[in-house]
């Protein structure tokens, strides 16, 4: 009979290396609970309602991915624009236990911060783990339109 075995659910660690940014910093982050990752969203909804009152166009960024956020973002500008974005690095540095923390997010360029940004997205909030089932095979069924 199967069974499901968490011991060999095979999950990559969540490395993080800002060093080739001039960023001195580096490590593991851990992962993050259910809690944790429910405060992240809670968070971020926020975050993007406030923005809305500084001009911020939700409606364009409700399902978007990182970089189409960011893209809406620069509708923002000045203080409040450094201040969503210091927001935004410390809610992702919360989601990563404080390692790195807001101030290591921060220094990385941009463009950076936004790939970082979205594979911690998809890593932690969209995950996809290996196996955890032992032997069993693993079987396609065909679709209901098949027939």
């Amino acid at each position: 009979m199967p069974k499901f075995d968490a011991s060999t659910v095979q999950l990559e660690t969540l490395d993080w290396d800002f060093r080739g940014f001039g960023v001195d910093a580096h490590g593991v982050v851990p992962e993050p609970s259910d809690k944790t990752i429910g405060n992240f969203l809670d968070g971020l909804k926020r975050l993007y309602e406030s923005a809305a009152e500084s001009g911020l166009p939700t409606e364009e960024v409700s399902d978007a991915d990182p970089g189409e956020m960011i893209a809406a973002l620069h509708r923002l500008t000045g203080d409040s624009y450094v201040k969503f974005m210091a927001d935004l690095a410390g809610l992702f540095s919360q989601l990563c236990g404080r390692t790195p923390s807001a101030a290591q997010i921060l220094k990385l360029p941009l463009r950076v911060r936004v790939k970082f940004y979205g594979w911690l997205q998809d890593e932690v909030v969209n995950p996809e783990a290996g196996t955890g089932a032992g032997t069993a095979e693993v079987r396609s069924l065909p679709s209901a339109a098949a027939g």
